[in-house]
């Protein structure tokens, strides 16, 4: 095995392929592909991925399954270091990202629920409003005629 500083996250394409990782129980390199274009419009180079994915393994973060998909496919799954390495990585970023994405959450105005990305909007009496969804829209609309 190689020392641990020989694996470096300094990027977002290798920290979402631990993200993949940590979210699922077994993950193929084209999984992390699709899911890097599809979640965040990026896309990687599949050499890059796997190279990544070969030094997890090497690492002994990872380990290599059979897949449902495909006989040729191979899945990676997280070892018991590999647990711990992710968790000591996320634990580096946790700050990193929430100071990141701070000044782009917005709140629910009905239930209070922290909104990132798409949410729904509506104006109501000429104020435009932030909901996790139509329904919270629709209870608040409610709410107000109940005062």
């Amino acid at each position: 095995m190689t020392e641990e500083t020989d694996l470096k996250i300094q990027n977002l394409t290798k920290l979402y392929s631990l993200v993949m990782l940590k979210s699922k129980e077994a993950v193929t390199g084209y999984y992390i592909l699709e899911r890097l274009k599809k979640d965040l419009g990026k896309t990687a180079s599949p050499t890059y991925v796997y190279d990544f994915l070969k030094k997890l393994k090497a690492e002994g973060h990872i380990e290599e399954i059979a897949t449902e998909e495909s006989k040729r496919s191979k899945g990676y799954k997280l070892t018991l270091s590999g647990i711990d390495f992710i968790d000591r990585i996320f634990s580096r970023f946790d700050n990193l990202i929430e100071v990141a994405i701070q000044s782009k959450l917005e709140i629910c105005k009905s239930c209070g629920v922290k909104l990132y990305g798409e949410f729904h909007i509506e104006t109501i009496h000429g104020e435009e409003m932030n909901f996790c969804c139509e329904h919270c829209a629709k209870a608040y609309k409610i709410s107000l005629h109940s005062t």
